[in-house]
């Protein structure tokens, strides 16, 4: 299935001030790529967005800059790109991730991300908003994802696990179908267009600091799902069904485990009901793996690695927008 785009010239006011650029660059990522382009010569557009400099945070990249009222906003269609904003908080790295897309990938993923040019955010936490817009048909059944488009803690990782006391963690994120970032979602049409996804935090971790660091060489992965759309994002080891649970400010989260084609052992939190919002200590859904029989669970000895917020991109009938409008993560350690 060919990428069907409409681009809506008009920036999409978020909250935080931020806005999320059009996807203008996307044209050319398709021709790039060997694509059919998403507009024909008939004058509707002129099927070339550019690809300028100045990318958020330093490095080439990125396909264009708006700046506005002290916010710039910068679209990266990239396969993999770290963006790096400066800020005199919490560092974040983003990236597009579309590790999962090959030569023979039909459709297309753009990241936007804006950022506060002053480099002082709401709190010393606060991330800056960022979105996503992509449309994928499905993938082989060896390989479904496409992308992992997601934020990651850049500065106080890795740490041992006994040594944190808390992961405070405040989200708001919304999916939507087309090229715009909502307000809310709306979980039915998002069903009628058979969107395969998940809204997930990846953890990594290892007895050895150094493996920690490694999203493939790390001895465990550690997610907690906040969403799932469709019945391809089905969790590993989702069939043998859930071995405990752990309600966090009202929201339930069940475990699943089970063990990926790298040999490492993933242990799946995933919210009862899909989470728009969320406010609270995660730190407990790593404590409660220690609690657990046998060798399958991690250490309080062991350490955290990587720590990363997206979206697993599977497949979508139509375009679909990803927005994260306001994220702050803050492990406080002992």
């Amino acid at each position: 299935m060919a990428l069907t785009l409409l681009v809506n010239t008009i920036l999409l006011a978020i909250p935080l001030g931020g806005s999320v650029g059009t996807l203008v660059g996307i044209d050319a990522h398709l021709a790039a790529t060997g694509q059919k382009p998403l507009f024909s010569s008939d004058g509707t557009s002129d099927g070339s967005g550019g690809s300028s400099g100045g990318s958020t945070g330093g490095g080439s990249g990125g396909s264009g800059s708006t700046t506005n009222n002290g916010l710039t906003n910068t679209q990266y269609c990239e396969t993999s790109f770290g963006i790096s904003p400066p800020s005199q908080g919490e560092q974040y790295t983003l990236n597009p991730n579309q590790w999962g897309v090959t030569d023979s990938t039909s459709g297309a993923l753009c990241m936007n991300v804006t950022t506060f040019n002053n480099e002082t955010y709401p709190t010393k936490t606060t991330a800056p908003d960022w979105s996503v817009t992509w449309q994928f048909d499905p993938g082989p059944e060896t390989q479904p994802v496409h992308a992992f488009p997601n934020i990651q803690i850049e500065d106080v990782l890795p740490v041992a696990l006994d040594k944190m006391e808390e992961i405070d963690f405040n989200l708001h994120w919304t999916y939507s179908v087309g090229n715009t970032v909502a307000e809310s979602t709306d979980f039915t049409t998002l069903d009628s267009e058979s969107l395969q996804c998940n809204v997930a935090v990846d953890m990594f971790f290892d007895s050895d600091k150094a493996t920690a660091q490694g999203s493939t060489t790390a001895q465990f992965e550690v997610m907690v799902w906040f969403a799932r759309f469709g019945a391809s994002s089905d969790p590993i080891g989702y069939a043998d069904g859930v071995v405990t649970n752990h309600t966090i400010n009202g929201t339930i989260f069940g475990l699943y485990t089970g063990t990926n084609s790298n040999n490492q052992t993933v242990l799946t939190w995933i919210a009862s009901e899909k989470t728009e919002q969320f406010q609270g200590d995660i730190y407990p859904l790593i404590t409660d793996l220690y609690t657990l029989s046998g060798t399958t669970y991690p250490s309080k000895t062991d350490y955290m690695g990587i720590f990363q917020f997206g979206t697993e991109a599977f497949s979508a009938d139509t375009n679909v927008t990803f927005g994260v409008s306001e994220l702050s993560v803050d492990i406080k350690k002992s």
